[in-house]
């Protein structure tokens, strides 16, 4: 049995910043495009959050905290129920957990990524409520690694081993371009009917039949800008010939759908 987890943005329009009635919020400013990428952050301190990337004091505090019963909870002081990220998950429960291990899958480890409007050298500016798109800042702390891809950090932040130096760091962000997310996605899904293209902004060409039980799931070979290359999924040895071209977003949302992990 194959678990396939697909993750679809659901993105508006750009809209003017301000206080929201009745709510304790500063003014954060609106951002609706699909900006740069997704940031994820380590869990070990208190994230401070900015409403604008001058100030000195940060309006909340995000601190992420294990439960008893194996679970985490994101914890914020102002922003409440309205800390809406991109992607927040809590994680199995002990309980849970054993009957994924018992399914033959993993314990599901809690997740948090916000999707990023602007990266800067000291700051990244991230949706932190999709439903009302507004906005914040995450200043990147001295002492913090900061890594471009999932693969930098796993071979830079692995645990030293027989009492060797190693490059642990336990406190680090993970900024990846869409770009980058897609080439490492276990599968990618396209609708039948999204136009493919043999090169970028070249000629169309009829969508490809598959004959496995995924249909259309693929994996992503090249990007260039908002074009991505289809390869077949498994296709290991990069033997057979790509797809074609899709543009994988359109400005406000992604055109195309990503599993980051395959469960079998």
């Amino acid at each position: 049995m194959k678990f396939c987890f697909f993750m679809l943005s659901v993105l508006f329009s750009l809209s003017a910043c301000g206080r929201q009635p009745g709510s304790a919020l500063p003014p954060l400013a609106r951002y609706d495009s699909i900006g740069t990428g997704i940031l994820q952050i380590s869990f070990t301190e208190k994230i401070p959050l900015y409403a604008n990337a001058g100030d000195k004091t940060p309006f909340d505090t995000l601190a992420v905290r294990q439960k008893k019963d194996g679970s985490y909870a994101f914890l914020t002081k102002v922003l409440k129920t309205r800390f809406a990220p991109y992607r927040f998950f809590e994680g199995d429960t002990y309980e849970t957990g054993r009957r994924h291990i018992n399914m033959g899958l993993v314990h599901f480890s809690p997740e948090l990524q916000f999707r990023v409007v602007e990266a800067a050298k000291t700051y990244f500016r991230v949706v932190i409520n999709e439903k009302e798109k507004l906005t914040c800042f995450i200043r990147i702390q001295p002492g913090y690694a900061v890594y471009e891809t999932m693969v930098q950090k796993d071979l830079h932040n692995s645990m030293p081993a027989n009492g060797k130096k190693g490059t642990y760091n336990p406190n680090w962000y993970l900024y990846e371009t869409w770009g980058n997310l897609l080439q490492r996605s276990a599968i990618v899904h396209v609708k039948p009917d999204m136009p493919l293209f043999e090169s970028p902004g070249g000629k169309r060409i009829p969508f490809p039949k598959r004959d496995d039980s995924c249909d259309d799931c693929f994996k992503v070979g090249e990007v260039r800008g908002d074009w991505a290359q289809l390869t077949d999924r498994e296709d290991y040895g990069h033997k057979k010939k790509p797809y074609g071209w899709v543009k994988f977003h359109n400005g406000q949302t992604l055109t195309v759908a990503y599993a980051e992990f395959l469960y079998e």
